[in-house]
């Protein structure tokens, strides 16, 4: 069925979901009836009428029923009516958020000498989604925790009682509470931070607190606040949002991606629910298939990123789909200048939701991509100028109890080209309108499409499992032809698949008030195929040919373990190793990571240092010969016997300073090395060739030399918010060089991505649902 038929019919259907579906908004009378309901549920219900968050321990609630009538406008007597017979009370922390404290077993003058495990799970009050990153505080101890993937946190060793506890994540209000140590996992809600007041714009909660991050170069920005970044063409874009931020650039050219800290593009990896992505770029580069708004959190780690990733050697983009809505359908729909997208979610049941996206492109649909054509001789023809993207993402999350969450993800994204066209193109444009005996033909099309499955349980307070499944595909066709003369003619079809197949198992063990070890195994079977035809014909007696099929495969496996330790409050460390292995050629490799982190100033500034070193087992490169094929393709190609993997090894300091609310400036230095990286024999030769010497592997291996790069450079940043307003800067001062190992070390010459300086600014102005901004960038070095 046509793209087009499919988005609406979904668009018809969800609209008559919304419209079905009723909720009681702030403001109006609260009716209530409850009929020996499970008093969890009760409360839920309560919570979403009334737009009111209500904190409690399960155990409170756990095996109890009640049954209430309400009928008013106060939110505190409607939650009085609820638990009214429990031995609970109400204490009220804000008029939107209350607490239920047990009555008669633990009080404020009690005192429990036991020592629990205060753990539980951090979401968002309004989707429902978990949260990732967000910072849980108990400033009683002086000590916190990160939530993980699925927002879970743990902090062993809590006496217990009632404690205060500060709940933080950029972007939203921060929650201060009171909650009961020693029930089990607690599950805390968070809103959105910044609310209007008249014509005012108040900033509940901006900033990081300076405990809070450990991980150098780590760009973790909320998704609303990302997406409200200028993007070029007016579509919501991680990769182009992201440029704003310090040392990120995006590389000019079909086969591109992120340029992070003047490393080359194929030294990124990018994930998507824990599945590589392997080219993440529409039309020619100008668009990513990254969607913001159908992500739920988006983490760039650039040089030292920790222990669970590998396999590339400059940064990792690990982005986690949304969940799907649990308070209630959601459908956002836009149109940009080159596509037209939306994204709709909602919740099946108690249990389950779902979220589905889909995006594409229009300009063939406005230009048409077949166009008849005819002269004064009555020949015909018919000329084709076909173009087209889309993207297709869709989640479905299934929640079986309160400690386990089974989800399954699914992406593809596909570009199509089919042109048909005079071979004496002029900027005549009406002299294309005509048939011609001498013209050229291009099909090709590109994508990726991934299949993930996920499966987080709680085992127990101290040990949270997640384990993952993925199947993901990268391929590519170009196919040719052309007949430049009335006697000659080329014709190529080439085609370059890609395929991993992959597992993962990692554990998270709060070990202590002061340890959180994660430790995991993955393993991935990469297949690598291509195929070429293509025949020559200079005269009707003279053909050149060349038909040559590749196929290669390879296993890779990898463990890893690393502590977060904080030997005290002022003090965070993060030690890591990774060991993995690649069958083609039997490599071995130990990578050590180390992270460290230390507060001047709790809160208010810190500074951080990092050591580590990462190995890259495949390489992208493409053939230098030829203009018949690898020009929009991705061939990705394995180490092997006679080609050593890829090494790094990169130094990085740091400092954050947060002198005020809304206010956060970063500055970064860095040093980095590579060796055994793939460097073209001859760099200055471009494709002017027609068949070329051919696809094997040994073959282009040919055209490359093993080579070393060095880079460093420093990087400062700054974020700030001012009520409507909001100000981010970044600028970099950076060298990249390379040269072959052969050469002398004097050899040392500028990369391709070496941009010496860089400096971009966004300034926005927001006011109700109108935003305002103007935003430049300006930067020396490559294009």
């Amino acid at each position: 069925m046509p793209f087009p038929a499919i988005a609406f019919r979904i668009l018809l259907l969800a609209l008559l979901t919304v419209a079905t579906t009723g909720r009681i908004a702030n403001g109006q009378s609260i009716d209530l009836s409850f009929d020996d309901t499970p008093l969890e549920q009760a409360l839920t219900d309560f919570s979403e009428r009334t737009d009111t968050d209500v904190v409690y321990s399960g155990s409170l609630v756990r095996g109890r029923s009640t049954s209430c009538a309400y009928r008013g406008d106060s939110v505190r007597d409607a939650l009085l009516c609820i638990v009214a017979g429990h031995p609970v009370r109400i204490e009220e922390v804000s008029p939107s958020q209350f607490v239920l404290v047990p009555v008669g077993r633990v009080d404020d003058d009690a005192v429990d000498t036991r020592r629990y495990v205060f753990s539980g799970f951090v979401m968002d009050a309004e989707s429902g989604e978990s949260l990732i990153g967000a910072h849980v505080l108990l400033p009683e101890f002086s000590i916190g925790a990160v939530t993980n993937d699925a927002g879970y946190f743990a902090l062993p060793g809590i006496p217990g009682g009632n404690r205060r506890v500060r709940v933080s994540f950029v972007g939203f209000r921060t929650v201060d509470t009171l909650l009961v140590v020693g029930s089990p996992a607690v599950h805390l809600r968070m809103r959105p931070g910044a609310r209007l007041a008249g014509d005012i714009l108040i900033e509940e909660s901006a900033g990081v607190p300076a405990e809070a991050g450990v991980t150098p170069g780590l760009v973790s920005v909320p998704i609303q606040q990302l997406g409200d970044l200028p993007a070029s063409l007016g579509g919501q874009d991680v990769f182009e949002e992201l440029r704003w931020m310090p040392g990120i650039h995006r590389a000019g050219e079909a086969t591109g991606g992120l340029v992070i800290r003047g490393s080359g593009t194929d030294q990124n990896l990018y994930l998507i629910d824990g599945a590589p992505v392997y080219h993440p770029w529409h039309a020619f580069s100008l668009i990513s298939t990254f969607q913001t708004e159908t992500f739920k959190n988006v983490s760039l780690y650039r040089g030292a990123f920790p222990a669970e990733y590998g396999g590339r050697l400059s940064s990792v983009l690990d982005a986690e789909l949304r969940d799907g809505g649990r308070s209630g359908p959601r459908v956002v729909g836009a149109v940009s200048a080159l596509s037209a997208r939306f994204v709709i979610e909602s919740p099946v049941s108690r249990s389950t939701s779902f979220m589905l996206s889909g995006r594409r492109s229009y300009i063939d649909r406005i230009i048409g991509r077949e166009h008849a054509v005819s002269d004064d001789l009555g020949r015909r023809d018919t000329l084709r100028t076909g173009y087209h993207f889309y993207d297709w993402s869709g989640k479905i999350t299934y929640r079986p109890s309160s400690r386990s969450t089974m989800s399954v993800s699914y992406y593809t994204g596909r570009d199509v080209l089919d042109l048909r066209l005079p071979f004496d193109l002029s900027l005549d444009f009406s002299s294309w309108l005509h048939p011609a005996d001498l013209f050229f033909e291009v099909d090709q099309d590109w994508g990726n499409r991934l299949l993930s499955l996920r499966h987080q349980v709680l085992l127990s307070d101290r040990l949270f499992l997640t384990t993952t499944v993925y199947d993901s595909r990268y391929s590519a066709r170009e196919a040719a032809f052309v007949r430049p003369t009335n006697t000659a003619s080329v014709v190529s079809d080439y085609g370059v698949d890609l395929e991993d197949f992959g597992a993962g198992i990692e554990l998270d063990w709060y070990a202590g008030m002061k340890h959180h070890v994660r430790a995991g195994m993955q393993s991935i079977r990469h297949r690598f195929n291509s195929d070429i035809e293509a025949a020559v014909t200079y005269t009707s007696s003279v053909t050149e040919s060349l038909t040559e099929r590749s196929s290669l495969s390879a296993a890779e496996l990898a463990v890893y373990v690393q502590d977060d330790w904080r030997p005290t409050p002022r003090w965070r460390l993060l030690p890591g190793l990774r060991a993995s292995w690649f069958s083609r050629g039997d490599y071995l490799r130990v990578s050590p990571r180390f992270n460290a982190r230390y507060a001047i100033v709790p809160g208010i500034i810190a500074v951080r240092g990092s050591a580590a070193t990462q190995v890259q087992y495949m390489q992208r490169i493409r053939d230098r010969y030829s203009f018949l094929y690898d020009l929009v393709s991705s061939r990705w190609i394995p180490t092997d016997e006679n080609t050593e993997p890829s090494r790094s090894g990169q130094l990085t300091a740091g400092l954050e300073l947060i002198p005020t609310q809304g206010v956060q400036v970063t500055l970064d230095a860095y040093t980095r090395r590579g060796r055994n990286i793939l460097l073209p024999e001859d760099e200055f030769r471009s494709k002017d060739g027609l068949i070329g010497p051919g696809i094997e592997v040994s073959t282009l291996l040919g055209q490359y030399l093993a080579g070393e790069e060095r880079s460093s450079g420093v990087e400062a940043g700054l974020d700030l918010t001012r009520g409507p307003w909001r100000v981010v800067l970044s600028g970099a001062v950076s060298e990249s060089e390379s040269r072959i190992t052969q050469e002398t070390p004097d050899d040392f010459r500028p990369t391709r991505f070496d941009i010496p300086l860089a400096g971009s600014a966004v300034v926005q102005w927001s006011r109700r649902s109108w935003t305002a901004g103007v935003s430049g960038i300006w930067r020396s070095g490559y294009p």
